[in-house]
């Protein structure tokens, strides 16, 4: 996988949605570029992104179309329908 890059998006903006940005930020096995985070509050999406210069995306299709890779950072009762999007 030299030079490969794996585009990641993060679905959530709290505790979680941290976590994985910092414990992206130290895999070295491979290019990781952390295109951007999407969260239905908008506020919080805000205060996530801006300071980490992340997109934000609108809906949750539309970050699923623009990576490779979702780190579902929600309630765990949305991972159900967020993981369904991301595999068709």
């Amino acid at each position: 996988m030299k030079g490969k890059v794996i585009r990641c998006g993060i679905a959530g903006s709290g505790f979680a949605a941290k976590f994985h940005y910092d414990a992206l930020l130290r895999v070295f096995s491979v290019k990781v570029d952390i295109r951007g985070s999407y969260s239905p509050t908008r506020e919080n999406l805000e205060q996530f992104t801006g300071p980490r210069n992340l997109k934000t995306y609108n809906n949750i299709d539309e970050m699923i179309d623009d990576v490779d890779v979702v780190h579902v950072c929600t309630p765990p009762s949305t991972h159900e329908q967020i993981v369904i999007a991301a595999l068709r």
